[in-house]
Parts: structure tokens; C-alpha cells; sequence
């Protein structure tokens, strides 16, 4: 049923991606799919890295998306030991403590609960051994990828690795990056002002500014996450020392100095096959005609009901990490990025008491209070 769905709502899984692209003039027909769920799942040995975000496809305003999944109860469960670990709900994520890592040769899978009563489970992934980041690197370009958005492309920075391949085993790599820049301010008001934790509005105030912005209470750091997928596999190299592999790409869309550390993830075979899987139909996206590479099913179920269709993954990893401070106040190159400049509160503005200039540095998945201990 799951294998159906997909080829009949191939655009679907595109929109998942948020790939929107066409070369034939005259658009084809399909069957579009609504209310599918979507379930991302990543455990890992690094701490701070094990997430679940949970979404169903919509038609909205005439627009075809994914919408967050709020409610749900999230559990993670040793397969051996059956130690569960709850997710707690933030900022459209559902997250576990920043200390929590799992352990290589342990084995996970994933139990959701959603809101209407629905009971989705994962199989059981085995934790791959981790395989430590010898040496990284940084290059810039002037055309590090094509913004479709802006039709040119746009600057900033490879970012390469060195590591030694295990022999005695095959390994399959996923790469990701975290971008730690320090934030210039903790909210951003749109037509509203930063009242009790939360923007009130402000639209039917005709003298209120079209936004307003509110400093950090401390210290702030926020988290970009990579745009693509990076995969490897050792099929030809097991065993050997591998140099400057392209593992990630910084687009320059500020020209804050940026701490990159670079996630190196060993996968089971199936989990790689599923991101290739997804990596090839952004990169062969070619047109809505363009053939389903593979059928992009995961490794969910519905435990009381085996013909509920269900998208997404749960994947087990064991990873290391390598971090590098680029420095760009000296980079010429223009900036892309959307920036908004700080525009506070000022005394005598006509707005509702008390006057308010800060916000608070929420720990999320995108934001943190702690220093990067790399971070000069």
C-alpha cells in the first residue's frame, strides 16, 4: 500500500524536500496525497544530536507543505535492556536532554504515540562502532552552490575531512554540520512587541514600527544545520585513509564569524539506502516526470493497524566530531542571507508599558546559551 501511495504522490514526497521545479511546459496531473505522516527520527553518541520531528503533509491556501505535529508522545527504547527514554515537546522538535548519547554495539527503536490515538513503531537498529575525524578543513569559493531563489550562485565555504576507514568492517557515512554564530538578538516581533514571554500584536497601533527586535539577556549562540545531504560509503575504500572528503557546504549568508563542527555519523546499510535514496531525488530532480529512484519507505509501522501508510525513518547512529572557526569580517563577497537590522524599543515610542529591550537565549535545537568550547 505504502509502495502505491508513493508512486502515485511522487510530487508529495518533492514537496517533503521542498523541491519545486519543472521543465515541461504544460504541467502534468497527480494524484496529490494529504495527511500522511512523517516521522524523522536520529538517536546518536554525540550528545546533543538525538531529535524526532514529526509532521503530516497539507494543502494550505491552495499550496501543497508539511505541518508540525504537536501533542505526541515520543519514546525511545533500548531493544535489550527496554530503558526508555522520554522526548519532551520545543520549538516544533521533540528533544532529549543535551547529556544524553547512546552507546556503539546498543540497540534502539522508537515508539510514538500520536494525538488521535494512533501507536507508530520503528524497527530495531543496532549502534554502528564511531570512526573519529582525523584532520578538517575550510575553502572558499565564489560559487559554492546555485540559489535557484536568486538564479546565480552565491559564495561561501567547502568544508573537507581526513579519516582513517576501519578494514575489518563495512561502513556507511552520513554527514552533517552544525554553524554556531553568536546571535545579535533573541526575538524578532513582527508587527508586534515582546510582552510575557510572548509578540503581541501590534497591528492596529499605526504608529508602531513594522517590527521590532529585543538583545539577548546573555551570551547567545544560534545553530544553522546543513541544506543538503552527504553520504559515503567505503566500497572501494574500506580500509584506507581518506583526504579531503567534501563533507559540507556553508553558504555565506552572514559575514559573522561562523564555528562549523562537522558530524560524521556511521549508519546501518538500510538507513544509507534511505538517504541516498531522498539525496537522489533532489539531485535528480529534473522535472515532475522524472522517475522515483527507489521507494522512499522507512522503517515505521502502525502497530495495530499494518495498512496505515506511514513516511520517515528512525536511525541509530555512532558518531564523532571535528570543529573549525572561520573567520569572515575580512570576505568582500556580498551577502545573501536576509538581515534585519536591530530596531529596539525606545523610550517615548507609543507603546503599552513597560518599555522592554531583552529577551531570553532559549535552549533549543537552535539556539544555546552554552559557549562551543572551540569557539576562540
Amino acid at each position: 500500500l505504502i509502495k502505491k501511495i508513493l508512486k502515485k504522490s511522487f510530487l508529495n514526497i518533492l514537496l517533503i524536500f521542498s523541491i519545486f521545479s519543472c521543465i515541461d511546459p504544460i504541467p502534468p496531473e497527480f494524484d496529490y496525497q494529504s495527511d500522511l505522516v512523517i516521522i524523522d527520527g536520529l538517536a546518536s553518541t554525540i550528545p546533543g544530536n538525538t531529535f524526532v520531528n514529526i509532521k503530516k503533509t497539507i494543502l494550505e491556501f491552495g499550496r501543497y507543505s508539511t505541518q508540525f505535529i504537536s501533542g505526541c508522545n515520543v519514546t525511545l527504547i533500548n531493544s535489550d535492556t527496554k530503558e526508555k527514554v522520554s522526548f519532551v515537546e520545543l520549538e516544533s522538535n521533540y528533544l532529549v536532554s543535551k547529556n544524553f548519547r547512546i552507546s556503539p554495539g546498543s540497540r534502539w527503536e522508537m515508539e510514538v504515540l500520536m494525538p488521535n490515538g494512533k501507536r507508530y513503531r520503528s524497527e530495531s537498529e543496532l549502534v554502528p562502532n564511531e570512526v573519529p575525524i582525523d584532520k578538517i578543513s575550510e575553502k572558499f569559493t565564489k560559487e559554492l552552490i546555485f540559489e535557484e531563489s536568486l538564479g546565480k550562485y552565491i559564495a561561501g565555504h567547502e568544508i573537507s575531512i581526513d579519516f582513517e576507514d576501519p578494514e575489518e568492517e563495512q561502513n556507511f557515512y552520513y554527514f552533517q554540520y552544525r554553524g554556531f554564530e553568536k546571535e545579535i538578538y533573541c526575538k524578532l516581533c513582527n508587527r508586534g512587541i515582546y510582552r510575557s514571554g510572548e509578540c503581541v500584536s501590534q497591528i492596529n497601533n499605526p504608529l508602531a514600527k513594522e517590527y521590532y527586535t529585543y538583545l539577548c539577556d546573555q551570551s547567545c549562540w544560534k545553530i544553522n544545520y546543513n541544506e543538503e545531504i552527504s553520504l559515503f560509503e567505503d566500497e572501494f575504500t574500506n580500509g584506507k585513509s581518506i583526504s579531503n572528503l567534501l563533507v559540507g557546504r556553508v553558504p555565506l549568508y552572514s559575514n559573522q564569524d561562523i564555528l562549523v563542527e562537522i558530524l560524521q555519523l556511521n549508519i546501518s546499510q538500510n538507513a544509507h539506502k534511505y538517504f541516498k535514496s531522498i539525496k537522489d531525488i533532489v539531485d535528480n530532480n529534473s522535472g515532475f516526470n522524472a522517475p522515483l529512484p527507489s521507494a522512499l519507505i522507512g522503517n515505521f509501522y502502525n502497530i495495530d493497524d499494518s495498512e496505515d501508510p506511514i513516511l520517515g525513518r528512525f536511525t541509530a547512529a555512532a558518531g564523532r566530531s571535528n570543529s573549525i572557526l572561520i573567520k569572515r569580517g575580512g570576505i568582500n563577497e556580498r551577502i545573501e542571507g536576509e538581515y534585519k537590522y536591530p530596531q529596539p524599543e525606545l523610550l517615548g515610542d507609543p507603546l503599552p508599558n513597560p518599555i522592554t529591550y531583552v529577551a531570553p537565549c532559549i535552549e533549543s535545537r537552535y539556539q544555546t546559551k552554552i559557549k562551543p568550547l572551540t569557539w576562540e
